[in-house]
């Protein structure tokens, strides 16, 4: 199937920089984002530009080797790319501290000990890695310097209070995290307004509410509910505009937007009164089943290699989540004598986030730290491993299992860090995505529904 092009060329010559060629992709529709991949200089080799054979794609890939040397862009992206990685080192803190937490919390042997760790479990992962990850994805989407200070302060927010600094200072950061996250998604709407943005920017927006509630003094059990909403607005926005692009109409997303509207509602009347539940909870469900009915993830996943594993994540990510909406639905989060609260956060974050996660690195991980990561056979392991922990778990609180819940826990535990170490060890060994970049459509835009500009500005 072929996918309309969403790629916006970039004018850099006013940083200084060569211009760039851009890569459509989940990381900011209709906004350029970078990659390594300097644009030919003007008068070098134009022959290069139309040529469709062998000796045009070698004398394109002479002139992006001879005008990187020739304007240093290696030594202008690395100072770009920098803040990005501070960012990715701060968030992969969170999330092996709040994996700490949950060893913890699971009544296991964990690395580091303490009762104010454990409690921090929630935020460590909902706002320090969840809320890093994504603000970065959207600050590098943005392309401003300001935009950076919502994935910093997310991660320094939930590090500072581990570190044992009052109340005041971390969650007042984390509030001021997500208020720039808002900022960012006002920005886009005011360049490129769509249903997919209002529906993220619904998320960020739950975020910030949760937040100024856990900065007021709430409860950690009145702001998750809405720091949920956070990962699946997010993640529910990025691929309604990837659907759009494919085959969606107006109308499905109109009942979509209507949906994340009723989610935050629903989660915003759990603070009031009882039968909230009602609300929210359909609400997901609705979500989770429409999504996975219009996702293009339903026809890659006959697909081979990396464009199936992504599919496949995706899918299973909108099993977990109807999941969580069903249980959120008929027993709200305090049934089944108190599983159902385990049940719905565990099915949102591991099953349905970080699912999503593994589906969308091989391209969100490449436009954030420009370098590229192939799929490998190797990143079905923390795949199988998550959902199976997660099933484990599941069965566990139902079945009243002490063992079976912990067995599940620490499975999951295991693949999130396989999945870590995996990743890092092919980004290391993988090579800058300048050699990555080819030709024709790589498998993982199939997979994603996203296409990427040729030198002439043609599609692949």
């Amino acid at each position: 199937m072929r996918f309309l092009l969403l790629c916006v060329r970039g004018d850099c010559e006013e940083r200084g920089a060569p211009p760039l060629e851009h890569v459509s992709s989940p990381v900011g529709y209709g906004w350029p984002v970078e990659t390594d991949k300097p644009a030919s200089a003007p008068g070098a080799h134009p022959e290069a530009r139309g040529a469709d054979g062998a000796a045009g794609r070698q004398s394109r890939a002479t002139t992006v080797k001879a005008t990187v040397r020739a304007t240093g862009a290696t030594d202008w992206l690395t100072t770009r790319v920098a803040p990005r990685l501070v960012a990715l080192a701060l968030g992969a803190a969170c999330i092996l501290m709040g994996l700490n937490a949950a060893l913890l919390r699971l009544n296991l042997p964990a690395p580091v000990d303490g009762a104010t760790l454990a409690a921090l479990h929630g935020p460590l992962m909902l706002v320090g890695f969840l809320g890093t990850v994504i603000a970065l994805e959207r600050a590098v989407a943005a392309r401003t310097p300001w935009a950076f200070l919502a994935p910093l302060g997310n991660a320094a927010g939930c590090l500072t209070l581990m570190a044992g600094a009052p109340d005041v200072v971390g969650r007042g950061l984390m509030t001021a995290a997500a208020t720039i996250l808002c900022a960012i998604y006002l920005r886009v709407h005011r360049r490129a307004p769509s249903a997919a943005v209002d529906v993220e920017a619904m998320g960020a927006a739950a975020l910030l509410l949760g937040d100024v509630l856990w900065l007021g003094g709430r409860g950690i059990e009145d702001v998750v509910p809405l720091w949920l909403l956070f990962p699946v607005l997010t993640i529910v926005g990025e691929r309604l505009e990837l659907a759009r692009i494919a085959f969606l109409d107006e109308t499905v997303e109109t009942v979509v937007e209507a949906l994340s509207g009723a989610a935050v509602l629903g989660a915003c009347l759990l603070l009031v009164g009882s039968g909230a539940h009602l609300v929210a909870g359909p609400a997901l469900l609705g979500l989770a089943v429409i999504m996975a009915y219009y996702d293009v993830a339903r026809r890659t996943v006959r697909a081979r290699g990396g464009v199936r594993f992504m599919a496949a994540s995706m899918l299973a990510g909108y099993v977990w989540l109807a999941l969580a909406g069903a249980v959120w639905s008929l027993w709200g989060l305090e049934g089944l004598g108190g599983s159902a609260y385990e049940i719905v956060i565990h099915a949102i974050t591991v099953g349905f986030a970080f699912s999503m996660i593994l589906a969308h690195a091989p391209v969100i991980i490449p436009a954030i730290v420009h370098r590229s990561l192939p799929y490998h056979r190797l990143m079905w392991l923390p795949y199988v491993l998550l959902h199976a922990g997660l099933a484990v778990r599941v069965a566990g609180l139902l079945a009243g299992g002490a063992g079976t819940w912990q067995v599940g826990g620490a499975v999951g535990v295991a693949a999130i860090l396989v999945f870590m170490v995996l990743t890092l060890a092919r980004v290391l060994t993988s090579g800058s995505i300048r050699t990555a970049v080819r030709p024709g459509r790589p498998a993982t835009a199939q997979a994603s529904g996203s296409m990427t500009t040729q030198p002439g500005g043609g599609p692949s």
